[in-house]
């Protein structure tokens, strides 16, 4: 019905097997459950974040597209990530405007700057009201952690290729889930190529020369452009993944005591403590990792919360765009709707 909108309504993404999760069609291992995509073909998918904006009432598979709401103004629209990799993990897209990925901002640089303060202001005010929650926080982080502390090491970045085609910046507060922690060591998380810190994402539009760009510019193109001109993406990306990693373990208050297993090798095993390792017993259990991850993600997570009949809650915004470019609808940055 609405032939121009076809670029903002689908996704270029491998669906993974095991979990059913698009991942980005670039990936060789599901970035949820770890399954493989190695023989995964590229497919499309609805994108979500386009459907949120629309206020669309279900997807075509039947699915309620209600959104697990955290902050909604007239320029951003804030949610948690359905695939959280920490318990505090935001997603932020800009309301007013169809990006499709990271890349587009280099068209307006001094407009993409402007749009950023926005975003991050918004999801940091978005961030508080979950740490004013002392329960939450206790659990979560040990006693010395600060605000600032948090603040300073919130992991903030784009991904390219993204799993949806909808300018949105991942949010996630340390720590990870020890599941999502493992998968970060293993590099199966903030892939270098991929993930684009928002450290260098602002570093190179504050050079505030324009790039232009469509849908088919490669990536490693602009980070060969950008070199030239003094920022490196290789030195931005090692110092984010090591933070990432760092920020975990600084600012963890997990207790073994909320713990009934630790997996070694693929296998779930009861565990003892004996002073400070975990010492797991001698024959492993017959439980199943992955069901073990997702009940471990379920409790840990912020998404749906507060639940309606031990379920996740969602909503729809209250001022869906028109299904349209322009006035109402989404709005035209520069060089996007060109390129397509």
């Amino acid at each position: 019905s609405y032939p121009e909108l076809a670029p903002v309504l689908y996704n270029d993404v491998k669906v993974c097997s095991k979990c059913g999760k698009p991942c980005a069609f670039t990936l060789s291992v599901c970035n949820s459950c770890g399954t493989s995509l190695q023989d995964v073909p590229i497919t499309k998918s609805e994108n979500v974040f386009s459907a949120f904006l629309l206020g669309v009432a279900k997807a075509s598979k039947g699915f309620p597209y209600t959104i697990s709401l955290r902050g909604l103004s007239s320029d951003v629209l804030i949610t948690d990530d359905l695939l959280a990799l920490s318990p505090i993990h935001l997603n932020a897209i800009p309301k007013q405007y169809y990006i499709p990925d990271w890349r587009f901002l280099l068209t307006s640089p001094e407009d993409a700057l402007s749009l950023l303060d926005t975003m991050e202001s918004e999801l940091w005010q978005v961030t508080l009201n979950f740490l004013q929650d002392k329960k939450l926080r206790e659990s979560i982080f040990k006693p010395d952690v600060t605000d600032a502390e948090i603040r300073e090491t919130v992991i903030c970045s784009f991904n390219f290729p993204p799993s949806q085609f909808q300018l949105h910046i991942q949010w996630i507060v340390p720590p990870l889930m020890p599941f999502q922690h493992l998968m970060a060591e293993q590099r199966n998380h903030f892939h270098e190529g991929r993930a684009f810190p928002m450290s260098y994402v602002r570093k190179i539009l504050a050079l505030k020369q324009p790039y232009k760009v469509t849908k088919d510019t490669p990536v490693d193109e602009i980070v060969d452009h950008y070199e030239l001109l003094g920022v490196s993406y290789k030195k931005e990306w090692q110092a984010f993944y090591e933070s990432a990693l760092y920020s975990t373990m600084r600012l963890q208050n997990w207790s073994t005591e909320d713990f009934q297993y630790v997996v070694r090798d693929g296998k779930a095993y009861e565990f003892t403590i004996v002073g400070d390792d975990i010492v797991p017993n001698a024959t492993p259990t017959d439980v199943d990792p992955k069901s073990l991850q997702e009940k471990d993600k379920a409790a840990l997570q912020n998404y749906g919360r507060p639940y309606s009949n031990g379920k996740p809650s969602g909503k729809y915004i209250p001022s869906p765009l028109e299904p349209k470019i322009g006035k109402g609808g989404f709005g035209e940055w520069p060089g996007v709707f060109k390129s397509q």
